[in-house]
Formats: structure tokens, sequence, C-alpha cells
């Protein structure tokens, strides 16, 4: 043990230090004869105090059982700690059991692995800003490509149009893999923040079956939602848990044959809410349902591999856990599958009265400012076809100028433009009495924890690329709400 690199720290059955070599020293500040005899929680002191809480929280859990974690001492827990220094510590405890089960103590290793910390992080940080730099591009071939579509169908021929629908499809696909690619990154990084609000689960599980009904019908599965009577009511990001039933109800389609039957049910028990979404496809080999969570990974039962990205359920998993949830698989080959996730339960609140979306932007402006012209002509078309008249402007200077010189009713507003950036243009149109009423949608490639406080300053923020109808119904939600506060503003007085 004297001459190992990595800390080893031996601790009696009454959690007192029997064992402490040089490198847990070095690790821990501490000379290793004052280690002897002193309890395992008082040597975490040089850890930041999240470490220390993490590693604490380690111990507390194997004394509290440690026979939970197997005579071979294969089944410890791994944890990662970061010290003042900026050092990140990597413990792995596991107990001492002798083979009559009788507990002796345990054993920790750590091991400096602050190298392979940062090199993880430069990898992720390399897939997020390869993925963003993706994004605009693949937002002008999709928006063009859905425009296309949804306007010129009738002057194309069948196979133009079979071919514009081959470019769709594959641009869902790219698209589909850049965001799994990015929520990866942002949720390995700590970077993805949760706009935490009370959920419906039975609202959103109606949503989303009625979102993916067609896709559905098209591949002749039956979708079956089954729920309770009483509200099931979560805290969540509502938009990360319609991603994670979605995920779902996707999965499952890839795996059921036609003619089969996917069940997506929602229950309760012991305070969580339970849901499951269950198959009756040709089920998973054990080596599938072990690794189904790996990213990238697709069994071999997969239906329609193309559709996959293999980054899905992880993404899923990962979302159902910062959540405060669990996800599990269930699985046997010829008896199909069911993906279970379950939340904590919260007392449901009487949900408010959504604002009447008006349907049409005549006699409305619209200030596009965007510094990309492709995106800029996408949106303006899209605009005009709703019936609103629109300026645009590539710089954030005369978005200003423009925003006070004319009669402006809402701002698409781009973050990273050519003269100011985007965060100071929306700074001097809230703060100027003139425009300060006016409401901001930003629309950037920009994630919104990557501005500053931008995207709690604007009325809604769209990551690029978008759908078609997701702008345009941002623009007329964002249009009823700040016409519900004036009314209310006149009706009180203010």
């Amino acid at each position: 043990m004297a001459s190992m690199n990595d800390g080893a720290i031996v601790g009696d059955a009454d959690g007192r230090v029997l064992v402490f070599n040089q490198a847990a020293a070095r690790m821990l500040h501490i000379a290793a004869d004052q280690a002897l005899g002193r309890p395992l929680g008082d040597l975490f002191a040089s850890l930041s105090p999240r470490g220390r809480l993490t590693i604490a929280d380690a111990v507390k859990r194997l004394y509290g059982n440690p026979h939970a974690y197997g005579a071979d001492g294969q089944s410890g827990e791994m944890v990662l700690m970061m010290d003042r220094d900026g050092r990140f510590i990597q413990a792995r405890l596991a107990p001492m059991l002798t083979d009559e089960g009788v507990f002796l103590g345990c054993v920790t290793v750590l091991r400096d692995v602050t190298r392979e910390v940062h090199a993880e992080q430069d990898r992720s940080d390399f897939i997020s800003n390869v993925s963003q730099e993706l994004r605009l591009p693949l937002a002008a071939i999709k928006g063009y490509c859905d425009l296309l579509l949804h306007d010129a169908a009738d002057q194309l021929d069948g196979e133009q149009k079979r071919f514009l629908h081959i470019i769709k499809e594959n641009v869902d696909h790219l698209v589909a893999l850049v965001n799994d690619l990015l929520d990866i990154s942002r949720m390995e990084g700590y970077r993805l923040d949760l706009d935490v609000r009370r959920v419906s689960l039975n609202t959103l599980a109606q949503e989303v079956a009625e979102i993916v009904a067609a896709r559905y019908a098209s591949k002749g599965v039956r979708l079956l939602v089954e729920e309770k009577q009483d509200d099931l009511v979560v805290l969540g990001d509502p938009a990360r848990l319609r991603q994670v039933v979605m995920n779902l109800l996707d999965n499952a389609l890839r795996y059921t044959p036609r003619d089969g039957q996917v069940t997506l049910a929602l229950s309760s028990s012991d305070g969580n809410v339970r849901v499951d979404v269950s198959d009756t496809g040709g089920g998973m080999a054990p080596d599938d349902r072990a690794r189904i969570f790996q990213h990238f990974y697709r069994p071999s039962t997969l239906l329609t591999r193309g559709d996959s990205t293999g980054l899905e359920l992880p993404v899923t998993k990962m979302l159902v856990e910062m959540h405060g949830g669990r996800m599990w698989v269930d699985s046997e080959l010829g008896r199909g599958t069911t993906f279970t996730f379950i939340l904590p339960r919260v007392v449901e609140e009487k949900p408010q009265p959504a604002p009447e979306i008006p349907q049409s932007g005549r006699g409305r402006t619209v200030l596009v400012v965007e510094d990309d012209e492709d995106i800029t002509r996408l949106i303006t078309l899209q605009l005009k076809q709703e019936g609103f008249e629109v300026l645009s402007t590539a710089y954030g200077e005369e978005a200003v100028a423009l925003a006070q010189s004319h009669p402006v009713d809402l701002i698409t507003l781009d973050m990273m433009l050519p003269d100011i950036s985007g965060m100071e243009v929306l700074h001097r149109i809230k703060s100027h009495p003139k425009t300060a009423d006016i409401p901001v949608i930003i629309v950037s490639v920009l994630l919104p924890e990557q501005t500053e406080d931008a995207h709690q300053r604007a009325d809604d923020y769209i990551v690029k690329p978008f759908a078609f109808e997701k702008l345009m119904e941002s623009v007329r939600r964002t249009l009823a709400a700040t016409r519900e506060t004036r009314e209310a503003g006149v009706a009180g007085g203010g």
C-alpha cells in the first residue's frame, strides 16, 4: 500500500481508520500518523462542501447496510468529489465481509481523476460546439423544405414530393441527433436548466398521444392510454417530461410490428406517479437489456434502425433522474418490453385558463432581427403568410432605432449580431419607455444558459433549428398574452 499511486483507507466496523497510506495523505492533505484512529468522516475537510457531503452520504449508506454491496466487494459504491483546489477525486468504497457475512469494515480507494474529468469536459464542450454549428444550416434546410411542402405541394409532381419528403426525414433525423448530443453534453456538464412547475401527467400523456397518433396509424400499431380518474401531478419541466414520454412512445413503435399494440399506463403508489410504456414486440435478450441505456446502443431486434439515433433512451433516463425519479426496463424475448419511470407526486393545483390565441396577424407588425439572410427570409415568409407586416434588419443598432421609430407589435431577436450583441439590444429595448412593453422572442442557435439572463427577460426563447409551426405558435401566444395584460391594466385603471 505504501507504494500505491492510489490512496487507500481502511476503516474498522466502527468507522475508525486502521490504514491510511501516503497517497491518501497527499490527496487529503492529512499526515498519515494523524489520520490513524480517527473517524472516517474527519478525513475529508480539504474537499469542497459538496464533496464532503457526497462522501459522507456514501459512508453512511455503506455502514448502514454493508450487506447490500455483496461479499466480493465488486458491487461497492463509486463517487466523484472535488477538493478546494479544483482537483477531482474519485472514491470507491467497498465493505469487508467474511465468508460468514460478518462485517469487518470498509475499504476506500482514492484516485486523482482531474486530468480525465478535464478531458471529458473538453470532449463534451467539443460536441456541444460542433452541434451548435450544425444547428444554423439545419434550420435553413428544414425551414425551406417545410415551406415547399406546405405552400408548393400542388405544383410538385409525385417524384419531387418524394424527394422533398426524403430530405425532410433525413434533416429531422439530423436535428434529433444534434438535439440529443446537446442534451447529453449539457446534462453531463450539469448545464441543463429545468423550468420546474406543476405538470399534470394525465394532460401531458393525452397531448403526446395525439402528437404520435398519425405515426402509429401509418405503421398499423394501436396506441392505448390507460390512466386513473384522479389527476396525477408532478413537479417538473413540461417540455422535458413531454420529451421523456415522446421518446418512450417512439421507441416502443420501433419495436412493435404491424397490428401490434403499445400501452401508455399512468398510476400512483407510495407518493409517486408511475408511467409504464409497454409494447407487444419481440422483446430483448438479456445482453440487450443490460446495455439498452448506453450511448448509441441499438438492440438487434430493432425493427426500424434508421429511425433511431441510439441516444433517445440514455437522454430519457438522464432526464427522469434529473427530475428526482428512477427508470428501468423489463423485457423477455417473445414477450414484449415495458419501460417504467416513477416521479414524486404533488398535490394538484387548479390550472389557469389559457389565453385566447389570435389566428391572424393582420394589422400587426413584427420586427425580425437576424443576421443570417436565409433565416430572415424564412421567418419573413412565415409571418407574411399569417398576415403580419414585417420589418427586418441584421444590425442591433438599427433594430433599436426601428423599434423606437415604428409601431412594432413584436420582435424576434437573434443573439449573435455583427455590431452589438442581442443581449445589448434586449437591454436597450426593455429599458426605454417607448419600447419596454414590446414583447421579444429570442430565436437563436445559442442555448438559454449561454445567454446570461436574456431568456428570463425575453417573452419566449426558441432554439434553432425550429419546427415550421413552433415560431408561429409562439408569436400568437405571446401577442395574446400581451393583449390580455394590457386589457387587465386598462380595466384596473393602471
